[in-house]
């Protein structure tokens, strides 16, 4: 395989890894001084006498130079509330100052999407014990998305939400889109972080989509640390729609799909905190029913193309599962690694997790299998460079036959060579692999999130592909306090292989460059916002650039999986269960 890569592109790809050798991580800078302006002194089991909570939104106070939009932002941001940022310490009055729950409070408060940064400082009071006082950043609550197009309607596509309703943790939004000559799409999402006071998450989706609709609900108590002792979830859902498929003339036909599934269980932590293992049970159930027909739809109207190439059978599976998984990982705070400018807890270590699965009759099954999966992660750092290797997989076997299907696999190894603050080489390859599928699949060249950028408007559809990336990272600096700014520079090669999907086709090594214009806002915030402009070096784009706007944020533990993979996946299966659920 390695022969057939262009010179350059094999040396830049391999050389950033020189530099992970030789380096010795350093200890994390803390500030020194607590937001009362009083010193601080290191949590060596003093006791706690108070805890007091500093919650900021500085995407509220640095719009201030824009007196309209920051009229809107105190109307519509309400800083996160003291006792929704109480819920997540580890830590109480009376209770003695340990540095492990302090350091895991902190870590627990940056992973929550309304927040974008957190300290807890220790702050020795005149009785013999001490204060805490912790402070925290909000993320900017407003949500909101749209399209633009030339023909009417000129706006397709509208989002509106907010990411910390009241203060209160809670995400809540709603979106239209156009139906082109089908009915107009509806859309809504609730989100509580603290369900009933405490530290559960509900979630509720519903849509009315164009062509079918689906919901979805989700109850859980999150793994959130290695401290706690248990986890659980409860979920339920169901879609019916067309799934998508590509041709290289242009054509989109879609074959029909309905998907519904139940999920209910839990896990119980052994061992201590660092290296631990995880064991449960879950009991799941999935139902699918795929249509066989290729279906074109155009402004209202289906146009049949015939039958699907490969030929999709309806099943109806109920399993019970034995979770299991070890775990010897600790964390480094470091700053703009997968963020522009933010601060992140990277793992160090490794983890492994599995899920093997049995159907049973008495649940409703109509077949007869066993189904395995597991997740695994490896981080190594030297403090200027780290590494994160992570994968996960899974396939189901019918009793009495020998091949396995439904079998979906997918990897990411990244490196990262931090050469200044505001510098960072960043190398990633990611594979993505389906393998005997049980609905229609296909894996998309061209897709932003896991394909070749510069080629979202190609036909390239297949099995199986690699792609991987190299980015020059710069900061520029902040901009009139309301963001931070930052430039990249980009190169992507990939190769797809057809594999055994519908309509799949195989293709050489396909590269593409670009430039990217950076900005979290508000400043140091862990979601990133990109304007990509990519221009492909080869054949078969269908485009001679793309330019897409994105929004996301990169910085948490579990591998974010491409969008046409996630929807390959069997709907119950946990992306990894110590991310639970």
């Amino acid at each position: 395989m390695w022969k057939h890569l262009p010179p350059r592109a094999l040396s830049l790809a391999v050389l950033p890894f020189a530099s992970i050798w030789g380096q010795r991580p350093g200890p994390p800078a803390r500030p020194p001084i607590a937001p009362s302006g009083r010193p601080t002194v290191p949590c060596t089991g003093q006791r706690i006498d108070d805890i007091v909570v500093f919650s900021t939104a500085p995407s509220v106070a640095n719009l201030k130079r824009v007196p309209v939009i920051a009229t809107i932002a105190r109307t519509v941001h309400m800083t996160t509330k003291p006792e929704v940022i109480r819920r997540y310490l580890l830590l109480e009055p009376g209770a003695p100052c340990s540095e492990l729950r302090r350091a895991e409070s902190e870590r627990i408060l940056r992973a929550q999407p309304f927040i974008t940064d957190a300290d807890v400082f220790v702050i020795e009071n005149d009785g013999g014990g001490v204060d805490l006082e912790v402070r925290t950043s909000d993320e900017a609550s407003i949500v909101i998305g749209g399209s633009f197009r030339a023909r009417s309607p000129i706006v397709p596509f509208l989002l509106l939400g907010n990411a910390n309703l009241g203060g209160e943790g809670v995400f809540l939004s709603g979106s239209w889109r156009n139906g082109d000559g089908f009915r107009d799409a509806f859309a809504g999402r609730l989100t509580d972080h603290q369900f009933l006071g405490r530290p559960w998450e509900l979630n509720l989706e519903g849509e009315r989509a164009s062509l079918g609709g689906s919901w979805r609900a989700d109850w859980k108590k999150p793994f959130l640390t290695d401290l706690q002792r248990t986890a659980w979830r409860i979920r339920g859902g169901m879609m019916k729609g067309y799934n998508e498929l590509r041709l290289p003339n242009g054509d989109v036909p879609t074959i029909a799909l309905e998907r519904s599934f139940f999920d209910i269980g839990g896990i119980v932590r052994v061992g201590q905190p660092g290296r631990l293992g995880l064991f449960g049970l879950s009991l799941s159930g999935d139902d699918e029913n795929p249509g066989n027909r290729l279906i074109i739809p155009e402004r209202g109207v289906f146009r049949d193309i015939g039958p699907s190439p490969v030929a999709y059978s309806p099943h109806r599976i109920a399993r019970a599962n034995l979770l299991a998984g070890i775990r010897d990982i600790s964390f480094m705070r470091t700053e703009g690694l997968d963020a522009l400018t933010a601060t992140q807890d990277v793992a160090l270590g490794f983890q492994l997790g599995t899920q093997v699965g049995r159907s049973l009759s008495a649940l409703g099954s109509r077949e007869d299998d066993v189904f395995l999966a597991a997740d695994f992660y490896l981080g190594i750092s030297t403090g200027v460079s780290t590494l994160r290797i992570q994968a996960q997989g899974e396939g189901r076997r019918g009793i009495g036959s020998s091949p396995w299907d439904g079998v979906l696999s997918t990897g990411r190894l990244t490196h990262y060579v931090k050469l200044s603050p505001n510098h960072l080489n960043q190398v990633t390859v990611e594979w993505s692999g389906g393998f005997r599928q049980r609905i229609p699949f296909q894996l998309l060249f061209g897709l932003p999130d896991g394909g070749v950028r510069g080629f979202e408007k190609s036909g390239l559809g297949g099995g199986q592909r690699v792609v991987a990336r190299m980015e020059q990272r710069y900061v520029l600096g902040r901009v009139f306090d309301v963001a931070d700014a930052g430039v990249a520079f980009f190169s992507d090669l990939g190769r797809q292989w057809a594999g055994d999907v519908p309509l799949g086709l195989s293709t050489g090594y396909k590269s593409s460059v670009g430039i990217s214009l950076l900005a979290a806002l508000p400043p140091r915030s862990s979601r990133m916002w990109r304007a990509d402009f990519a221009v492909p070096a080869s054949g078969g784009a269908n485009s001679r650039w793309t330019l897409r706007l994105t929004n996301v944020d990169r910085t948490q533990f579990v591998f974010r999986e491409p969008r046409d993979v996630d929807e390959g996946r069997e709907l119950t299966v946990p992306s990894s269960i110590f991310a639970w659920p």
